[in-house]
């Protein structure tokens, strides 16, 4: 797996964007769980994190497929995984997404036994409630070939992105998936490999061979007939230990890396770890995070104009990642003006 192929091949981005632009992408944003671990009371999703603006991760995202679709000239798909836990509150937070729910089960206490309490039951069905919505066929009946599944902590993940839909289309790919590398070798990341000639994913917490370097980010593009061939498909739960009230209890997942085993054929393509993997998972990492998002604002920002902007704060309206022609003639070759939010 060390010898994956890179990101940034021409012919591959060239033919992703061909694909999207035809309206052959859509994407799903996994967002059932809650901001408990960001000291935040709502969906992780209503979090107020752009530097600027203080845009939630909701906001930011739909932004981001607005521009996307009016640079691409095509309304693109995007949908929502919610769990009942959250739905509501999601579904006001949005404007125009639909959502579909994943299902919850209740945490066992230390004799295993069930609780009252429930949790969302991981995302590892999230093909299976997505087919079961409904959204699947009209999706497909619209053109809808592939599907990036994004997770919605990240904020640099890519709801459309060419190069990996570029890949999954040349190589006739099940499954493609990102990867970057660990940052060291005690990262507590999941890990991609490969077992009994499989691409495969194993938690952190279930003792991964120590060689493998290839940090899971969580970032997958399907196509539209397996999602269908799995989407009846009984998964295995993983367990993790919790605290309820300062009482341990067990929380059952399953996971979306445990339909790796379906697909017959895999790809795993290796990104900049910087450009594509900042997951905001608590308090403690926002700092990171926003800087991660400044720095990709600076990148956007002097791609578009030729000119490398200042060291300073600012934040960038996401038209600038996805811009239109008449927007690049207008910016090319303009300094970063005054301000802190930088309309087109």
């Amino acid at each position: 797996m060390q010898n994956s192929p890179k990101a940034g091949d021409p012919d591959a981005i060239s033919l992703g964007r061909a694909l999207i632009a035809s309206g052959r992408v859509g994407c799903i944003v996994l967002a059932g769980g809650d901001g408990s671990r960001l000291g935040w009371d709502g969906p992780k999703g209503t979090f107020p994190l752009s530097l600027v603006k203080q845009k939630s991760l909701f906001q930011m995202m739909e932004e981001r497929v607005h521009a996307a679709s009016a640079h691409f000239k095509t309304k693109l798909k995007l949908a929502m995984m919610t769990s009942p836990l959250n739905h509501e509150v999601t579904e006001e937070a949005l404007t125009d997404t639909p959502c579909f729910m994943q299902g919850v089960l209740p945490l066992l206490d230390a004799e295993q036994q069930p609780l009252e309490e429930t949790r969302p039951n991981g995302n590892g069905e999230v093909l299976k409630y997505f087919c079961a919505s409904g959204l699947y066929d009209t999706w497909k009946k619209e053109g809808v070939e592939y599907v990036q599944v994004v997770l919605v902590d990240n904020p640099l993940a890519e709801p459309y992105d060419p190069n990996l839909i570029g890949v999954h289309f040349m190589k006739k790919a099940e499954v493609t998936l990102k990867a970057v590398n660990k940052k060291h070798p005690e990262e507590k990341v999941g890990v991609i490999g490969k077992k009994e000639g499989k691409v495969c994913i194993i938690e952190y917490t279930e003792n991964p061979p120590a060689e493998w370097m290839l940090a899971n980010t969580s970032l997958f593009c399907f196509s539209m007939d397996f999602a269908k061939k799995v989407s009846d498909i009984e998964l295995p739960f993983h367990t993790v230990k919790k605290y309820l009230d300062g009482k341990p209890v067990f929380k059952r997942e399953c996971f979306i890396f445990d339909l790796l085993a379906h697909s017959e054929k895999t790809e795993v393509l290796l990104y900049p770890r910087e450009e594509t993997f900042a997951p905001l998972k608590e308090r403690a990492d926002v700092g990171a995070v926003q800087r991660a998002l400044l720095e990709r604002d600076r990148k956007a920002y002097h791609k578009l104009t030729g000119v490398e902007p200042e060291e300073r704060i600012f934040e960038l309206h996401p038209s600038f990642h996805f811009p239109t022609d008449e927007l690049k003639e207008k910016w090319q070759g303009r300094p970063l003006p005054d301000g802190s939010y930088i309309d087109p």
